[in-house]
């Protein structure tokens, strides 16, 4: 296989703050094989799936309109994200809800804004196995 053959791991990240949105883009398409989409709120999240397949959500809590729980509620519902990695990138990634979201297994993991890059680099990795 050739390295333009090379399979792309699609992420799309769901944030609503620009700078944040863009640095994640930019970050996370840095790494071979991925290619990552920022969507700046649920219903261009929404939009996104239903266009391009989407491998590993990266989603804030924060958003206008729904909430990230109540859009990864959503997306859970459909058979394709059952089991999806998602991984949660909040000012509120330590509250009850997402604790709980992750417990129930909704939820890959939880990071904390400001993030860590190579932690979060590491957690879409491991969860997908790339």
């Amino acid at each position: 296989m050739t390295e333009s053959e090379k399979p792309t791991l699609a992420i799309l990240a769901v944030e609503d703050d620009p700078g944040v949105g863009d640095l994640l883009q930019s970050l996370l398409n840095d790494v071979d094989g991925w290619g990552a989409t920022v969507a700046r709120d649920a219903a261009a999240a929404r939009s996104t799936f239903q266009q391009v397949r989407i491998d590993v959500l990266v989603l804030d809590i924060e958003l206008p309109g729904i909430s990230g729980l109540e859009l990864l509620d959503l997306l859970r519902q459909e058979e394709a994200w059952q089991d999806q990695p998602v991984i949660i990138v909040s000012a509120k990634a330590r509250q009850p809800e997402v604790r709980e979201a992750i417990r129930a297994g909704r939820v890959t993991e939880a990071l904390m804004k400001p993030f860590d890059i190579d932690r979060l680099v590491a957690v879409i990795a491991e969860a997908t196995a790339r």
